[in-house]
C-alpha cells in the first residue's frame, strides 16, 4: 500500500503486547525486516539489523515443521534485500547470514533443490572473492556433491569455480570430465583463466583452445533444448576468452558455429553477419585483423549481449530470479 509509516506502528504495537507464539510471531519477524531493509550497500549498520530480524524469524521457524514456510519465505526476502552488496568488495558482508541461511535450509529438508542450489553457488563466490580459500573449498565438499545429484544443470558452474580457483584435487575433476564434453570444455576455460590470472599462461594456449573448440564440434545439440542452449554458451564464452587471449581465429570459428545453429539469438546472429566475414577474410592479414576483426568481437563480447545471453558462470553477478513466497 507504500504506507511504511502504518506497517511501523502495526509491528511495534504487537511486540508490546505479548501476543501467543504462533506464525504471526514469525511473519512479524519478516515485516520489521523489510521495514529496515538497506537503501544501499553503504548502509552496514542497517544491513545488520536487518539480517538480525531475519534471523530472528528463521530460528523461531526451524524447529517446527510446520512453520518451515517461513524459513524458505524469509531466504527468499534475505536474496532480494541483498542485491546491491552482490559486487566485489561488499560480497563478504553475506557470509555469516548466508551460510546460516543454507545450512538452515538443508536441515529442514527443503523441498525446491533448485533454489538451493543458487544460494549455495551465492555462497561459494562469496567465499572466493573474500580470498577465504579454504573454507570454500570446505563448502564445495558438500554443495558440488548436492548439485551435482539434485541440480545436475548447474553442476558446470561449481566445476568450473572449482577448476578456477583450485578447490578440488584435479585428479577428482578430470575423473568428473572424463564422459562430459561440456565439463571438459569448462576444464580447459578455466585451467587457462586460472594461469592467466597467475601470470603463468602456457606458451600452447592457442592449441589448448582448439582442443577446447574441438570439443565442442562432438557435442550432439539436437537431442533436446536444453543441450542446444547449453552448447551455445559454451561457444559464447570459449569465443569471448579466446579473444581475451588474442586468438581471433577461434573466436571467429565459435561465431560461426553459432550462426549455423537454429536458436532463440538468430536475430543477434544476423547484425553479425556482416561482421564476421570481414574478420574471417581479415585473419591472415595482421595489419586489418586489430581493426575489422577486434570491432566485430567488441560488438560480441559488449557487458550487454554476454549479461543477456550467456551464463557464463559465477565470474558475473548472477541475475537469476527469486522465486514467489509460500502461503502457509
Amino acid at each position: 500500500m507504500g504506507q511504511p509509516e502504518v506497517s511501523e506502528d502495526c509491528i511495534q504495537m504487537y511486540f508490546k503486547v505479548k501476543a501467543p507464539v504462533t506464525q504471526f510471531l514469525g511473519r512479524a519477524h519478516l515485516c520489521r525486516a523489510q521495514l529496515c531493509a538497506p537503501k544501499s550497500a553503504e548502509n552496514l549498520e542497517e544491513f545488520e539489523n536487518c539480517v538480525t530480524q531475519y534471523m530472528k524469524a528463521i530460528n523461531f521457524a526451524r524447529g517446527e515443521p510446520r512453520y518451515h514456510f517461513l524459513v524458505y519465505n524469509a531466504s527468499v526476502l534475505y536474496w532480494q534485500m541483498v542485491r546491491p552488496f552482490l559486487k566485489p568488495g561488499y560480497r563478504h558482508c553475506l557470509i555469516p547470514s548466508l551460510s546460516q541461511i543454507v545450512n538452515v535450509l538443508s536441515q529442514t529438508e527443503e523441498e525446491d533443490k533448485e533454489w538451493r542450489a543458487e544460494l549455495m553457488l551465492e555462497l561459494l563466490e562469496c567465499y572466493v572473492q573474500a580470498g577465504r580459500r579454504e573454507e570454500a573449498a570446505r563448502f564445495c565438499s558438500t554443495a558440488a556433491p548436492f548439485i551435482k545429484a539434485h541440480v545436475p544443470q548447474k553442476y558446470r558452474q561449481v566445476f568450473s569455480m572449482m577448476v578456477r580457483h583450485e578447490l578440488m584435487d584435479e585428479l577428482q575433476l578430470k575423473e568428473d570430465m572424463k564422459n562430459s564434453i561440456s565439463l571438459s570444455v569448462a576444464f580447459y576455460i578455466n585451467m587457462l583463466k586460472a594461469k592467466q590470472e597467475q601470470n603463468d599462461l602456457p606458451e600452447d594456449v592457442s592449441v589448448i583452445l582448439r582442443k577446447a573448440y574441438t570439443h565442442l564440434g562432438r557435442f550432439n545439440h539436437r537431442r533436446s533444448p536444453s543441450l542446444r542452449e547449453e552448447k551455445m554458451l559454451l561457444l559464447f564464452e570459449l569465443a569471448r576468452f579466446s579473444l581475451t587471449l588474442k586468438c581471433t581465429e577461434i573466436s571467429s570459428d565459435c561465431l560461426s558455429d553459432l550462426k549455423k545453429m537454429e536458436s532463440v539469438v538468430s536475430g543477434l546472429m544476423t547484425l553479425l553477419a556482416g561482421g564476421a566475414g570481414a574478420t574471417h577474410r581479415a585473419s591472415g592479414r595482421k595489419a586489418k585483423e586489430g581493426k575489422a576483426g577486434t570491432m566485430v568481437f567488441q560488438f560480441c563480447t559488449c557487458p550487454f549481449l554476454f549479461t543477456f545471453t550467456v551464463a557464463t558462470g559465477p565470474q558475473w553477478p548472477q541475475l537469476f530470479l527469486a522465486p514467489t513466497l509460500r502461503a502457509a
